[in-house]
């Protein structure tokens, strides 16, 4: 789809042309029991930078949407049924003319051979909180292929890894500026046995949560130019901290806004311990919180955004146990690009 820029009341001699692909990231088979993650220790922020600098789109935004959720039923029915068709399928069919009895095709097939992996996988994940994630973006770039640099087909498990989804309708669009995702998967998981639904948002736990949602740190990060980098007070925060237990409830009062953007990143030479990370694995609540990267001109901000401003607060808290002092500033709901784009097939209402 091409996008035409300028002022909407006239016409420009030489409009630019912009090719817009609108995009949502999930499991590339539908295989809804995977929780994929990528392989790195926080290292997939500043490896989507790097693929951002690299490519140098005329504009990027990619969201990381995910919320708090329990599927124990769900995901107990979810087992139940896989047991039940690999019950049936290793029951011999019976030839109608010769009456001998034969196995069943799908006795070689992919979906009862990973059957009993796959209710392990099931068994695994509903002891730990289940979160439920979403990505989706804007890609403007006159060549439609550099989209794929994005590392997202590195994240993965055992059963299933992401892929890139490319759209047209440009209604998706008023899906990014509301910050909606699909948060109820349900029906994906009750359908898995029989007719397979590719999924829009994936299960995760905490530690897959922490792999997605974080802040660049280490080598890569150093390099990074698109980014305004900052002096880490990590130390410092950490030492006032020693002893009291961290919390997810804390937060700072002078926030006052729903959508922030980092001013500046800290500076971290290395990726932190497992131990000092350990306070992201609260980072999903009850209602849906976003990590955002926008790229325009050269640059990349980091935003946030949470439903309410206390639980911005709470999110932001805990940020800055685990990365120190962090200064934010409030941010517009639309990135400054799309006011160029007033007209986009009618939705300059979005």
């Amino acid at each position: 789809m091409i996008f035409h820029g300028g002022n909407p009341s006239s016409q420009p001699q030489n409009p630019a042309n912009r090719k817009v692909r609108f995009f949502n990231v999930s499991l590339r088979n539908g295989i809804v029991i995977s929780t994929p993650a990528y392989p790195e220790t926080q290292a997939f922020v500043a490896h989507i930078i790097r693929a951002l600098e690299t490519c140098n789109p005329e504009f990027a935004w990619i969201q990381f949407l995910f919320v708090r959720s329990d599927y124990f039923a769900a995901l107990v029915r979810l087992k139940n049924s896989i047991h039940a068709a690999k019950v049936a399928i290793e029951q011999p069919s019976v030839d109608l003319v010769s009456g001998q009895e034969r196995d069943r095709r799908e006795l070689y097939r992919d979906y009862y051979r990973r059957a009993d992996s796959r209710m392990k996988k099931v068994d695994d994940i509903v002891t730990k909180p289940t979160i439920i994630m979403a990505i989706q973006g804007m890609w403007v770039s006159e060549d439609q292929g550099s989209l794929n640099v994005l590392p997202f087909d590195h994240c993965l498990d055992e059963h299933d890894s992401l892929a890139i989804f490319r759209y047209r309708d440009p209604r998706m669009l008023l899906e990014l500026v509301g910050r909606r995702m699909v948060a109820d998967i349900s029906r994906y998981l009750d359908r898995y046995g029989g007719s397979r639904l590719e999924p829009p948002s994936f299960l995760v736990t905490p530690d897959e949560l922490q792999s997605y949602i974080h802040l660049p740190a280490g080598e890569v990060a150093e390099s990074l130019r698109s980014l305004r980098g900052g002096t880490s007070t990590r130390g410092f925060i950490q030492g006032n901290i020693e002893g009291k237990e961290t919390s997810p409830d804390g937060g700072d009062d002078a926030i006052s806004s729903k959508l922030l953007r980092l001013v500046a990143v800290p500076r971290m030479e290395k990726a932190l311990e497992d131990r000092s990370v350990q306070p992201l694995n609260h980072l999903a609540a009850a209602t849906v919180r976003t990590l955002e990267l926008v790229y325009s001109g050269g640059k990349t901000d980091l935003m946030l955004s949470a439903q309410t401003v206390d639980d911005m607060r709470k999110y932001t808290g805990l940020l800055t146990i685990v990365y120190g002092g962090i200064k934010f500033e409030n941010a517009e709901p639309r990135p400054t690009f799309l006011r160029e784009l007033p007209a986009v097939v009618g939705l300059g209402a979005a």
